[in-house]
């Protein structure tokens, strides 16, 4: 009865592959088509498992959708990698899938004719192809889930450098999908470890289906918002020569861009955008990204999103003592103040004043 939830887990896995790879996202397509690839692989891998407990004795089919398990967590790294924006050679994303195609390439020397015809005499195999075979999935799993968390924890660090706003681009829904496949990988492992909890495994996959589910289908769209920048990276002078921001400008020119980056935000009031970024702000002031990135980090010492959402912060203390204001609450004092989202504008106002806006506002009117 419980090797029923099989079936389920299978249909749910091979449902969610085809709505991702015919387009259910339209903002993340080449992503969202390697995120269903990985469905329908983890889809065949359930199919398996239910064929087999119910000893449906087609060894040829059940090879077939045992052939791609290699290849299901490299594709959820390429899917983790083009949503987070990063940049892969052709070359790059081959390495990841040289496990599966040696594997491929093993089954059809030599598993394949054994299946066809069971009398076929093949050289043994030395004993440490056996252990690979059996266990380079696991560490497959275990490895690829560690790349993926790290790929998103840079991509939420990278916005920073990049955005003044996180909300839609943060891919926190991916975080929760992670989540969920990190259940499924301890249950893997609970199984190969013979834990008693274990016969309800299929109950539990399926629960981990559900919550796969709901990360994907709950993904909100994602923006592009820049390319990744780095503070150090290389920029060409006139003549084609690399060289380093670093040393194109002086200490003394990055106190003068420093005065002029100040001047012109603080003037212009270009922090109350609520969707300002870096190249924006560049752009205002008249200077690269890579300059305006150096100078923010080692001229004021604060990441793009730290210095704009300060600015805010001041611009939103203003509106919470003035009478011009006083109708506001929070959220249109935030808005007012640049914030487009009350959670950032909050963790912000407490980082700079240890208060929240409320006990802000009831202190300071009080003492006026």
């Amino acid at each position: 009865m419980l090797s029923t939830f099989y079936s389920f887990s299978s249909g749910a896995s091979w449902l969610l592959g085809i709505l991702l790879l015919i387009g259910i996202d339209k903002t993340n397509i080449i992503s969202s088509r390697w995120l269903g690839v990985f469905y329908i692989i983890l889809g065949c891998s359930f199919t398996q498992l239910f064929l087999e407990e119910f000893r449906v004795e087609v060894d040829f089919i059940i090879h077939l959708l045992e052939l791609p398990r290699w290849a299901m967590f490299p594709c959820l790294y390429m899917a983790v990698s083009y949503y987070s924006s990063s940049v892969l050679q052709r070359k790059d994303r081959f390495i990841h899938f040289v496990p599966f195609l040696l594997f491929l390439l093993f089954s059809l020397v030599y598993m394949m004719p054994k299946i066809f015809n069971e009398h076929v005499h093949l050289p043994a195999l030395p004993r440490w192809i056996g252990i690979i075979v059996q266990y380079f999935f696991l560490v497959q799993m275990v490895y690829y889930w560690i790349l993926c968390f790290a790929e998103l924890r840079k991509h939420q660090k990278n916005l920073k450098m990049l955005s003044s706003f996180t909300d839609k681009v943060d891919l926190e829904w991916l975080r929760y999908l992670l989540n969920s496949i990190l259940i499924l990988i301890i249950i893997r492992i609970l199984i190969l470890l013979n834990f008693p909890i274990t016969r309800y495994s299929p109950i539990i996959y399926f629960l981990g289906i559900i919550l796969l589910a709901y990360s994907t289908l709950t993904q909100k769209s994602i923006y592009a918002i820049e390319e990744n920048i780095n503070p150090e990276q290389d920029s060409e002078d006139s003549r084609g020569h690399k060289k380093l921001v670093n040393e194109r400008l002086t200490s003394e020119q990055v106190e003068e861009i420093k005065k002029i980056v100040m001047n012109k935000t603080m003037s212009e009031k270009l922090y109350l955008n609520p969707y300002l970024t870096l190249s924006v702000l560049s752009q205002k002031i008249g200077i690269n990204n890579h300059e305006l990135s150096y100078v923010l980090n080692n001229g004021i010492g604060k990441s793009f999103y730290q210095f704009i959402n300060e600015l805010r912060t001041e611009e939103a203390k203003l509106l919470l003592l003035s009478e011009e204001t006083k109708h506001l609450d929070m959220n249109g004092v935030a808005i007012r103040a640049g914030f487009n989202s009350k959670t950032t504008f909050y963790t912000t106002f407490k980082k700079a004043t240890n208060l929240t806006p409320k006990e802000y506002f009831k202190i300071n009117s009080k003492a006026g």
